[in-house]
């Protein structure tokens, strides 16, 4: 009896010593035979410092493990420590638990070259085993088949009772018939490097390191942690309960001061740009159900600052801070809910060049042209088009459209939800840039606020800007409108003390004169409706002056600018007018700022051509017609070049120009006309002056037969003696009316001058026979 139990005791001992031996040798054996054959499985070098089994605390620890590029010199993967500790006892339950998983300082490096990765060779390789172990299955899948055919015609030719098939719920709900908890899974000291040979880019994360206490495949909430940092910059914190079974989760994530510059490489696939910096700021949390993850609430907020982006030109555009306040964002109910939006210290502009401008080049890639941006909207074109008709030819081959299903889907989608509790724009400012006139135009807007609150869109949304224009001028707006409404607005702006010098580039280009000084308030009334609008605008404008025109100037339109505002401005030197505005906003001829422009050429025109209708009224012409064969004026015409005289009292200092047009040689023929009529009544009365009485009924006289044997002896007079005539005439008015004018009050010869008109002057005024008053400034 003692024998056997000292044999019994003696191979125990033996068994033991084996298993502890096995425990010693087994795991360095099995580092050895992982490295000599990593090769033939993987095609890389692994490089493992040890493998060690404590079977007295279940633990299982694997050190220094390598994984190297293809070189065997780069390390591609690696970790200083990987660590499992078993809990034995919840075998006794039916359970697996692992007590703790822990990995020391993992490394790995990823690199990307087009669509290959540096890992892409072991992808292949086990590409190709998988391949060949489908062939091996599917053979094995066929004998089985055919072996499983023949058992069943067996069991049925026994007559014996044939077991129904497990359905697939059944098996999904027996799919975990052991509970399992994995517990204190630590990653730490993490390294990861991310490459991108494509774009140039470099992506670090280091010191990163991942807690999570617990993890159950059962009905019990499952916590886990991520915290890393990125070698850029900023940090990231994940925190996430689970529960596997029901499927509810929360997640948590924190994000501070990741730094923008990470993501620049593959912006500038996409955009044209020098550099960008900033800081991007995430708190977001998310509750819901991985059944129905659209439908998870959010909430938090989101918020970049300290952003500058460097446009190829070397100009920037900033944004101090950008923030989003998230009060509940479900895309599964359609709801929206933002708790505020907050711009600070923004800084933008706007560069207009003849053919495009900053922010087009901005959205433009690189190596991208406008014939190839054409080309690709014509395929998109054509492509939607062979779609659009294999649509149609899908609907009438089949009784339903495939678009029925994408109707009733859209028919049962929540409709929208969308509201932004407050709206907050401040400090910011805004340069406008036009390089499409000489010498360019620039005008910053500095101080931009805007504010606004309970933002829906069923309800009506009230808006008020301010900003701050440079020399001391203001800008107001504020506005009324319904979001879910597009078609129509109601605002109203106030604009003051505008320094027009700041505009003279304009000026210079549109007319051809600079602008010196002045200030200029504007008002504007605008309510649209259904895309009309009706808009009222007051413009005043005080002491504006324009200086001399450059004799070299090619101005767009021809304004006298400087008579038009000397006649416009009252005796305090100020200058007001109103202009309307009506049309259709969607009219592709319509343009609120041409209209505008339009009407004020037009009105310096009007000043400058009908000066007298704005001095004295509509009462007094600015020119009147008369007979080129007379010597002399009527009443009528004597009392409008005497109403004329009266601007040099009103505008000290002016000169009144009284200017004869009329072009001789197309006159001739109707000065011929008269002559023949006036010689035939001298013919017939004997007398060889007449008075104006007799001289009127000359000229309205019919053409009887005795006039027309006239015609027919009376010697025509040669075109020089003709127009001899007519100039000795002219010069006869002249001076008949200078002499006139002369006698009223304030008339000199120094402030009145009456003249005949240039070869210029008369080439524009066509047939007619005119005098035409005009204004010069002192």
């Amino acid at each position: 009896m003692k024998k056997g139990i000292r044999i019994i005791g003696i191979v125990l001992a033996a068994l033991l010593l084996l298993f502890f031996a096995a425990c010693l040798i087994a795991p360095k054996f099995a580092g050895r035979y992982i490295e000599g054959h990593s090769r033939e499985w993987i095609g890389r070098k692994i490089q493992i410092g040890s493998i060690s089994f404590n079977p007295f605390r279940f633990t299982v620890r694997i050190e220094n493990f390598d994984l190297f590029e293809n070189d065997d010199t780069t390390k591609f993967v690696s970790f200083r420590e990987f660590f499992v500790n078993v809990d034995p006892s919840c075998l006794l339950v039916g359970d697996i638990c692992l007590s703790e998983v822990r990995m020391d300082s993992p490394f790995a490096r990823v690199v990307k070259n087009g669509e290959h990765f540096n890992f892409s060779d072991i992808l292949d390789r086990f590409a190709v085993s998988d391949s060949s172990a489908d062939s091996s299955s599917s053979k094995l899948e066929t004998l089985a088949e055919a072996s499983e055919t023949d058992s069943v015609q067996t069991q049925k030719s026994q007559g014996e009772n044939f077991p129904q098939e497990q359905s697939s719920s059944d098996a999904a709900g027996s799919a975990l018939p052991l509970g399992i908890s994995i517990r204190q899974i630590a990653v730490l000291s993490g390294n990861v490097i991310f490459e991108d040979g494509e774009v140039q880019s470099h992506l670090e994360l280091k010191n990163f390191s991942v807690r999570v206490p617990e993890i159950y495949f059962s009905d019990k909430k499952t916590s886990a942690g991520l915290e890393l940092s990125f070698a850029s910059g900023g940090a990231l914190k994940v925190f996430a309960d689970y529960n596997m079974q029901q499927g509810n989760f929360g997640v948590r994530v924190k994000l501070s001061d990741f730094s923008m510059g990470v993501v620049q490489p593959y912006l500038k696939t996409a955009l044209q740009f020098q550099d960008l910096s900033g800081k991007v700021g995430v708190d977001i949390s998310a509750t819901g159900n991985v059944k129905d993850v659209l439908s998870a609430s959010v909430k938090g907020s989101v918020s970049v600052d300290d952003v500058v982006l460097t446009e190829t030109s070397g100009k920037t555009l900033e944004v101090a801070h950008l923030g989003v306040g998230i009060g509940d964002v479900n895309l599964g109910k359609n709801r929206f809910v933002l708790d505020s939006l907050t711009l600070r210290r923004a800084s933008a502009h706007f560069d207009l060049y003849k053919n495009s401008n900053n922010i087009q080049v901005f959205l433009t890639p690189k190596n991208s042209s406008g014939e190839s941006g054409e080309q690709e909207f014509r395929d998109s074109v054509l492509a939607a088009s062979v779609d659009s008709t294999a649509a149609k030819t899908l609907d009438t081959n089949s009784e339903k459209s495939p678009n029925d299903s994408l109707k009733n889907e859209l028919s049962q989608t929540p409709s929208l939800q969308a509201s932004l509790a407050k709206l907050s724009v401040s400090e910011t400012k805004f340069t406008f840039n036009d390089n499409t006139i000489p010498g360019g135009f620039s005008y910053t807007v500095s101080g931009i606020a805007l504010d606004a609150s309970n933002i829906a869109l069923d309800k009506q949304v009230s808006l008020l800007v301010h900003a701050a224009l440079p020399h001391g001028g203001s800008v107001k707006v504020s506005a009324k409108m319904l979001p879910s409404d597009r078609t129509s607005l109601q605002a109203n702006i106030d604009v003051k003390n505008v320094n027009m010098a700041d505009f003279s580039k304009y000026s210079e280009h549109y007319t051809g004169y600079p602008l010196e000084a002045g200030s200029l308030g504007f008002a504007s009334d605008n309510v649209i409706r259904h895309y009309e609008i009706d808009s009222r605008n007051n413009i005043d404008i005080y002491n504006l002056t324009v200086g001399d025109k450059p004799s070299d100037a090619k101005p767009e339109y021809t304004v006298p600018m400087k008579i038009a505002l000397y006649i416009l401005k009252d005796k305090d030197g100020k200058i007001a007018f109103d202009i309307p505005v009506k049309g259709n906003l969607q009219d592709p001829e319509f343009s609120y700022g041409k209209i505008v422009w339009q009407t004020l050429v037009n009105l310096l025109v009007k000043v400058a051509l009908s000066p007298a209708k704005l001095i004295f009224g509509n009462s007094t012409p600015s020119d009147f017609a008369f007979d080129i064969a007379a010597d002399d004026f009527t009443s009528e015409q004597y009392g409008i070049a005497q109403e004329w005289t009266k601007v040099l009292s009103l505008k000290p200092g002016s000169k009144l120009t009284v200017v004869q047009v009329y072009n001789p040689k197309k006159q001739q023929e109707s000065f011929l006309r008269k002559m023949e009529k006036l010689e035939f009544y001298r013919a017939q009365t004997g007398k060889a002056n007449l008075t104006p009485v007799e001289r009127k009924a000359a000229l309205e006289a019919k053409d009887d037969d005795a006039f027309k044997q006239f015609q027919e002896t009376w010697k025509r007079p040669s075109d020089k003696e003709l127009l001899e005539m007519l100039n000795r005439l002219a010069q006869q008015r002249n001076e008949k009316l200078q002499k006139i004018l002369a006698t009223q009050d304030g008339v000199s010869a120094q402030n009145l001058k009456v003249r005949l008109a240039t070869a210029e002057e008369r080439r524009s005024i066509g047939n007619k026979s005119v005098f035409r008053m005009s204004v010069q400034l002192p």
